[in-house]
């Protein structure tokens, strides 16, 4: 399995490779929706990946944010590879650097490993259930902010009301909370777990950016929600992420 995870980072860190040598040489993008684009480098970054996964574990499930749902062989003995080719498409047009490959391993309802990969950004995000967060090989701890200098990651999901969005953003500057919205969920749950902020919170967030940030925010001594209840692995569900205090105090405002 050592080896076989090994095979995977060199994966990710290629297809993110590959991302970039793609919006260099010019893309063609279409619109999914409203600020929700694809590219080619989506679908080739994707079924690379796939490719790789469905070598290395021929039995496990794979859900992609591009592909949708593959069931798994044996959905009680094995497990469901969750990916998403590009978070944050519309940075990665844009020419941003705020972008990265997302993949997660889920088994028996629980997250398993998870890797998040910044190529512009050079950051390199692993792990293991019960083995720690890990960026660029040097292990994650979570510490809350000192008083009044909490600084929080918000994103905003156009499944849910605007209005929300804006009676959150009330809510925070009432607290003297600040708040960054970098468009990129996954990254942003990472740098949860690296510290650059001091928590994540969404409406709803799909399975695909969410639950790989989620595991490195565990692992580097962070509290989450319960993401996977009432099927969030389909579904999607709320998000509310972050260092231990700060998730307590504001968990009540958050409806989480």
């Amino acid at each position: 399995m050592q080896d076989d995870y090994q095979v995977l980072e060199a994966a990710i860190k290629t297809a993110g490779k590959r991302a970039q040598a793609i919006r260099q040489s010019g893309l063609s993008v279409t619109t999914k929706s409203r600020q929700d684009f694809v590219s080619q480098a989506d679908i080739a970054v994707e079924a690379e990946l796939k490719k790789v996964i469905r070598a290395l574990f021929p039995d496990d499930g794979f859900l992609g944010e591009e592909s949708g749902l593959v069931q798994a062989s044996k959905p009680e003995d094995c497990g469901v590879w969750v990916i998403d080719p590009i978070d944050g498409t519309t940075n990665y047009v844009q020419g941003m650097d705020y972008w990265c490959v997302s993949v997660a391993y889920i088994k028996h309802n629980e997250i398993q490993m998870g890797f998040v990969y910044a190529p512009d950004r050079e950051e390199f995000f692993t792990a293991k259930k019960g083995q720690g967060a890990y960026l660029n090989g040097v292990r994650l701890t979570i510490h809350d902010p000192q008083k009044g200098q909490a600084l929080l990651g918000l994103g905003r999901s156009n499944r849910r009301p605007v209005q929300a969005y804006c009676d959150l953003i009330l809510m925070l500057d009432k607290q003297s909370i600040e708040y960054r919205r970098f468009g990129a969920g996954a990254l942003m749950l990472a740098h949860v777990a690296s510290g650059l902020v001091h928590g994540y919170f969404e409406s709803h967030l799909n399975s695909w950016d969410a639950l790989a940030g989620l595991l490195l925010i565990e692992e580097a001594g962070g509290q989450v929600t319960d993401f996977l209840k009432n099927d969030g692995l389909l579904n999607g569900n709320l998000v509310w992420a972050a260092s231990p205090q700060l998730w307590e105090e504001l968990r009540p405002w958050l409806g989480a």
